[in-house]
């Protein structure tokens, strides 16, 4: 492959990953949202557990995101 075709190639690859991990980041806040919701109109005991699950995914999806912008 010509260089120029080979750059062209993985820089559409680096888009595609960092808009991929904007979609999981936003995937991850209506997670969270869901969360506050489903907490409204039902209380158990494991959701304070749920509620600080869904944050630590969302701090993982920020991360994956940081990484990927960073790295890629």
């Amino acid at each position: 492959m010509p260089v120029e075709l080979n750059e062209l190639f993985f820089g559409f690859l680096k888009v595609l990953f960092v808009v991929a991990g904007v979609i999981y980041v936003i995937f991850s806040v209506v997670t969270i949202r869901q969360i506050h919701t489903m907490q409204k109109s039902l209380m158990t005991s494991v959701s304070d557990r749920l509620k600080a699950l869904g944050y630590i995914h969302l701090v993982f999806a920020v991360l994956v995101l940081l990484f990927f912008i960073v790295s890629l």
